[in-house]
């Protein structure tokens, strides 16, 4: 059946049986109003009062833990930060090394050698 021919034959009755369109439009209202409301299916059910209490405290203890996790990755990032940067002002602080200072220290034996045994 045309689209034509269908929105011309709606208000017979019988066309419902010659129109799959309108016969899937029929059905889906019927079955709308035959659902119930969601506010008549759901029943409120009152909240044990220990069983609220214990998940508060897990969660203000959860909440403990995280600030208190955060507060040490703070502190150890500062503590990071503070020996770069003081590593950082002794390195400019101490006079670079002469070309000759570096060669000499290559080629003279590290203090560690005699402690090493052959």
């Amino acid at each position: 059946m045309s689209r034509e021919n269908c929105l011309q034959g709606r208000r017979d009755p019988a066309h419902v049986f010659a129109c799959p369109v309108c016969r899937a439009d029929a059905r889906l209202a019927r079955a709308w109003k035959g659902l119930t409301p969601p506010a008549a299916l759901e029943t409120p059910v009152p909240a044990d009062e220990r069983f609220v209490q214990r998940i508060l405290g897990a969660l203000r203890l959860d909440r403990a833990r995280t600030i208190r996790r955060r507060l040490w990755a703070a502190a150890a990032a500062a503590i990071l930060f503070f020996f770069f940067a003081g590593l950082a002002a002794e390195g400019a602080a101490t006079p670079a090394a002469s070309a000759e200072d570096s060669y000499a220290a290559l080629v003279s034996p590290s203090s560690l050698d005699g402690l090493i045994p052959n």
